[in-house]
């Protein structure tokens, strides 16, 4: 490898007189932060870090050449498609204990969208129309915001164009405003930002930014979700940013409340994560549900790549009052990320939610929950 030409994810430290830049063969020069998980839950914490300060051996690379969807040859494929449906569990990691969800499987892949094989399709997000159809928006590696429709919440079709084009806008989350018109909130990593739509389909950007990482509290800033806490009072729930290089574990949610949806401030403290009065493991990519009583559903996924612990994957806890959460339950969703649950006009609830095939890509898929 030319050190003079290199690409941006090549590990650039010299350590111990070692030079990652030249050392093609470390699989973590090469990471993306949708298989750190799978390598930290194949190797360990403690060999991830040791990684870092010497070259991968060919043991270890044997056993996480599957996070990549490809063997130790060029183009020998380790672990075929699984089927529709959330991954399974690895053996010896099998959780015994009750589930609250229960899979539909998967509704969208590579190639939809136009996405390349292997690519991601991610963060859904949906809304009810006024003739009752259900709109899903998703982010298309690549493509940009796109959009499906569906009558029933499960079976959608595709709608031509892009809602919002290139990198404009990442891990969407769609709110009808008070005024009928919808508004788009999307990660733009140190910032959370917004667009604005009269149908549905054409979004214009919104002059300014909704809430800060350093506002927050956090580096990078992503996930906004949003729930009514009483008329004319909104509180919107967020995460840290998953960024390449640092593995799963260490995330946390925090919230933040609007009177008018643009103008966002802070709550003190944390909800989930490190700092939280109880529920301190990592927690990413909250969405929260609203109950009759005022009480609060916060769904997130939690990836702490621990051996022999609770399993990675969706988790849900509960607050009285939106800000403490306890109570905390594995929805069954192994692996799942990025919810997004949605009122039905038939008063069931669905979720929506991603997970990551290295053979295929990036995956949408629904469920059902018997607690929300």
């Amino acid at each position: 490898m030319d050190p003079t030409n290199l690409p941006e994810s090549v590990n650039t430290q010299v350590v111990d007189g070692y030079d990652y830049r030249l050392d093609g063969a470390n699989v973590l020069n090469h990471l993306r932060p949708d298989n750190e998980a799978c390598i930290f839950h194949a190797l360990g914490d403690a060999t991830f870090k040791a990684l870092r300060t010497r070259p991968m051996d060919q043991a270890e690379t044997d056993q996480v050449m599957h996070c990549f969807g490809r063997g130790t040859e060029g183009g020998q494929v380790v672990d075929p498609p699984q089927p529709a449906g959330d991954p399974p569990q690895p053996a010896g990691d099998v959780w015994d204990g009750p589930t609250i969800c229960t899979s539909h499987g998967v509704f969208y892949q590579p190639p939809a969208f136009g996405v390349a094989l292997g690519q991601p399709i991610a963060d859904p997000t949906a809304t009810v129309l006024d003739d009752g159809r259900i709109r899903l928006y998703a982010f298309a590696q690549g493509i940009g915001i796109v959009s499906a429709v569906s009558d029933d919440g499960r079976v959608f079709a595709e709608e031509p164009g892009v809602r919002i084009a290139g990198t404009e806008a990442g891990q969407p989350r769609v709110w009808r405003l008070p005024d009928g018109r919808w508004r788009m909130y999307v990660s733009k990593v140190r910032e959370i930002a917004s667009f604005t739509s009269d149908d549905g389909l054409d979004f214009v950007k919104d002059p300014g930014d909704r809430l800060t990482a350093q506002a927050a509290g956090l580096a990078a800033i992503s996930s906004p979700s949003i729930v009514e806490v009483e008329p004319g009072l909104w509180r919107m729930y967020y995460s840290t940013l998953a960024v390449p290089g640092t593995g799963p574990g260490g995330k946390r949610s925090g919230s933040a409340t609007s009177t008018d949806l643009l103008e966002w401030t802070v709550d003190p403290g944390w909800r989930l994560g490190e700092g939280a009065p109880y529920l301190t493991d990592s927690a990413e990519h909250p969405f929260p549900v609203i109950a009759a009583d005022g009480s609060v559903s916060l769904f997130y996924g939690k990836f702490r790549a621990s051996q022999g612990g609770a399993p990675d994957g969706l988790w849900r806890a509960t607050s009285v009052d939106g800000l403490t959460f306890v109570d905390e339950a594995y929805t069954g969703l192994y692996f799942g990320n990025d919810p997004e649950v949605l009122l039905l006009p038939s008063g069931e609830r669905i979720i929506y939610y991603g997970n990551f095939d290295p053979a295929i890509g990036g995956q949408l898929l629904s469920a059902i929950c018997t607690e929300w």
